[in-house]
Parts: structure tokens; sequence; C-alpha cells
């Protein structure tokens, strides 16, 4: 009987230490909701600032900054991830130092986990930032 209480122990932390990649980056809007360098009255500005959106189909992703519109490509591998040849429309607007943070930041992300409607970026063990999925349910409605 031990060893049947220990392997169904074994078996259900396999299952709760798998489980942090179990949603997929696509089919949201992930909003940004936390990152060091760009204050919370930045991110809240509109709803559409800071976010990213990534399409499977074509490995593609896109958003916004609190100024301009970025798109590019993405490519993972479990929980690898890495942005690839992203550009972006060039307007000049205030607060450009928040843009140039993210974009940055963008650029050092080399993993991600998915913990429910929660996306945290990281390089490396460095948390980078964090968004959350403003509209869980947007693939459904998706043709």
């Amino acid at each position: 009987m031990k060893k049947y209480f220990a392997a169904a122990a074994l078996l259900l932390g396999l299952v709760a230490c798998g489980g942090h990649n179990d949603a997929k980056l696509d089919g949201r809007n992930w909003k940004l909701a936390s990152m060091d360098g760009i204050p919370a009255q930045a991110i809240d500005g509109e709803a559409d600032y800071f976010t990213l959106e990534f399409t499977a189909a074509d490995m593609s992703v896109a958003g916004r900054t609190n100024c301009n519109r970025f798109f590019g490509k993405y490519k993972t591998d479990g929980r690898k991830l890495d942005f690839e040849n992203l550009g972006m429309t060039r307007m000049a607007c205030p607060d450009m130092q928040y843009e140039d943070a993210f974009v940055k930041m963008l650029d050092e992300v080399d993993r991600y986990e998915i913990h429910g409607s929660e996306l945290t970026l990281y390089d490396d063990s460095k948390k980078l930032a964090t968004f959350r999925s403003a509209d869980a349910d947007k693939g459904a409605h998706r043709k």
C-alpha cells in the first residue's frame, strides 16, 4: 500500500510541476501588468498599451507599446521563447522611454511561463515582465 501511495504522490507532483505551461500563448490578448521601468499609470494609460498577441498558425506576434505598433515572428521550444525580425511603426510620442524599455525587454526574453491567465517573460531566471490575458476566450470568437 505504501508503494501505491508513493507512486500516486510522485505522479501528482509531476502533474503539478508539468502544468506550468499548459496554456497556449496564442488566442489571447496579453496586456502588460507589471515591468520594472514602466509605472502603472503608463501601463494603464490605454486598454491597448503594452500588449502582445501571438498567432501560432504563422508564428507571428504583434502588439503595441504606449506609442507604436510592432509585429514580427516568434519561436518556441518547450518554455523557450525568442522574438525575431521585429518591426514597428515610428511615431514620436511623449514618454518614449517606456517604449524603449518595453522593446529592450522583448529583445532580452528567452523563456516564458503561463499560470492560468498570467504570462511571465524571463531572461534566464530574471523575471522581465508579467502580462495578464485581457480576453481569455478571444480565440473562441475567431473565425
